[in-house]
């Protein structure tokens, strides 16, 4: 459709042409530039952008060539941080021997300082049967590694994975858990056992889809304060602690553990207030199931903590993160966000938690599984100086000066487009601004017209990448229409990179995204070219204009 391309690169055309808004500031940022590099490509270069757009990406933001955007790359958090001279510094001691590098015992030490002292080791213990720390290369290695160990756990427990489900669980519930399950009409379950659900405020995209993988069913149990779009409610990352409650009620042999993903990231981004944690761990000790962490966002979640809570305005950022992860039996963490690092993951379970005393032989396996995957276990996949560089991300990040900048930079981007008028997840979340998709388009959008698809692609054009996680990256196709997820998500994420970008940067990101809104009924719907029945169909995909 070039007529509405034309027209948008005309827009965007005049847009570099206006004169630029002052803004005022009172204090300096806590650190400055050592390093800058200048980019490939310019912003003028709207028709290359589109011919590449078009021709070779199928308007996926996740096909697109990285050097090729002049503007914000606002696609992920993940991997994208720009790391501190202490941390380059650091890695130029990396030991990068085979087997027990020096990093390695660096590392398990800054454990104990950076999550608490309960994720020490008893040294007595042999290192390799009864591990408590496990590197991996990355977040979704560790997820995928850890679903498939404790897959293999629960298959080899008797359950009766045919039995519907209790008629006593809360209704809506009950439906979400069906829909998950793929129940036939006619009540049968339509996957294969083992019949385990895995229950979460919200699982991200490669989370659900590790664990669908591996034959679990993932459910989602956003707080009700989320769902209603409460913007005065601080905390919208808890969990429904009533409907978690009658989960394990009524189906507590079903559920092997009880997930929490601190910040929540599906669902914008929002933190998980303390209260909350400690009232899940109250209702799983109640009924005996251990609890993790989906901890890639910790700090900035201690954060909110400190800033919105009662009671923890005075806590240092690491005493609050203590006491976060001492409700904990487990967490994984992707250290390419909180980590402050471009690559690395780490699954660690402590030693007398209640996940250690449920599956016993779980530490031993999954440390075969790392040997077999990731390499020898005291490196699990990384360099030593990657190593060295995760040890220094982890001191850095719960400095309160970072964290202030860091999390304050989100929030004035997010009051940048709030001013323009585009209708944004209120109170903006740690690591991204998410745009409400439904709102953007109001009654103007269908869905099976993906236009949320369309608005990343035509940005892509101005040379800002983001992301859409909403109807189509949640969604499923069922063979004749689009089937959106439920609860409902239609968000576009703008997740911005620690210490990458200024707030001029994402400004000029602000102003693209408000030409698209002043000219929204313009934007057309996509079709689906390519991929609508793939698992994780949103990598994948391609779009063409209708």
């Amino acid at each position: 459709m070039p007529d509405v391309t034309d027209f948008f690169i005309e827009k965007f055309h005049k847009n570099l042409d206006l004169e630029h808004e002052l803004s005022r500031y009172y204090s300096p940022r806590p650190y400055r530039n050592a390093v800058v590099r200048f980019r490939s490509c310019s912003i003028h270069d709207f028709e290359a952008r589109r011919e590449i757009l078009i021709r070779e990406a199928g308007l996926n933001p996740f096909l697109f060539r990285a050097d090729m955007i002049p503007g914000c790359d606002l696609l992920s958090d993940s991997g994208t941080t720009t790391m501190t001279m202490e941390q380059w510094s650091a890695m130029l001691l990396g030991d990068e021997a085979y087997g027990s590098n020096a990093g390695y015992f660096e590392l398990k030490e800054q454990v104990i300082l950076t999550f608490g002292p309960s994720w020490g080791q008893d040294k007595s213990l042999f290192v390799g049967e009864n591990e408590n720390v496990f590197i991996f290369h990355q977040g979704r290695a560790c997820e995928n590694a850890f679903f498939t160990i404790l897959s293999r756990e629960l298959r080899k427990r008797k359950s009766d994975s045919k039995r519907k489900l209790s008629n006593e669980l809360l209704p809506a519930l009950k439906a979400r858990i069906e829909t998950k399950m793929g129940f036939h009409p006619g009540g049968h379950v339509a996957s294969e056992p083992p019949f385990f659900i895995i229950p979460s405020n919200s699982h991200f995209d490669t989370t659900e889809g590790n664990i669908e993988d591996k034959n679990l069913i993932p459910v989602n149990l956003p707080c009700r304060e989320h769902i209603e779009k409460r913007e005065d409610f601080p905390f919208r990352g808890n969990m429904d602690l009533e409907e978690l409650e009658s989960l394990l009620e009524h189906e507590r042999d079903r559920v092997p553990l009880v997930y929490l993903t601190v910040t929540n990231n599906t669902g914008g981004g929002q933190p998980v207030s303390l209260a909350n944690i400690g009232k899940i761990r109250e209702i799983t000790k109640k009924y005996g199931v251990p609890f993790f962490l989906d901890a890639c966002r910790f700090a900035e979640n201690a954060w909110f903590i400190q800033q919105k809570e009662d009671g923890y305005r005075d806590r240092a950022i690491r005493e609050i993160v203590h006491e976060m992860f001492g409700h904990a039996d487990g967490f994984h963490i992707s250290l390419k966000k909180d980590g402050l690092v471009n690559i690395g993951g780490a699954v660690l379970i402590k030693d007398d938690g209640d996940f250690t005393r449920a599956y016993p032989r779980f530490r031993g396996e999954l440390t075969d599984y790392q040997i077999m995957t990731e390499g020898h276990p005291t490196y699990g996949g990384l360099a030593g100086r990657d190593l060295m560089g995760v040890i220094e991300g982890l001191r850095t990040v719960t400095r309160q000066e970072y964290l202030d900048i860091r999390i304050r930079q989100i929030e004035r981007f997010g009051e940048r487009l709030v001013k323009h008028g585009i209708p944004i997840v209120l109170p903006t979340g740690g690591n991204a601004v998410y745009i409400d998709m439904d709102r953007f388009f109001g009654d103007t959008a269908r869905d099976e017209d993906l236009k949320a698809i369309a608005f990343t692609a035509l940005l892509l054009i101005a040379g800002h990448r983001l992301c859409e996680l909403g109807l189509y990256s949640f969604g499923r196709y069922d063979g004749s229409k689009e089937i959106p997820p439920d609860p409902r998500l239609n968000y576009v994420r703008a997740a911005v990179p620690r210490l990458l970008y200024e707030e001029r940067d994402l400004f000029s990101t602000a102003e693209a995204i408000k030409l698209l809104y002043d000219n929204r009924e313009r934007i057309p719907g996509v079709n689906v070219d390519y991929g609508r029945n793939l698992k994780l169909r949103h990598f994948k995909s391609r779009f063409s204009f209708k």
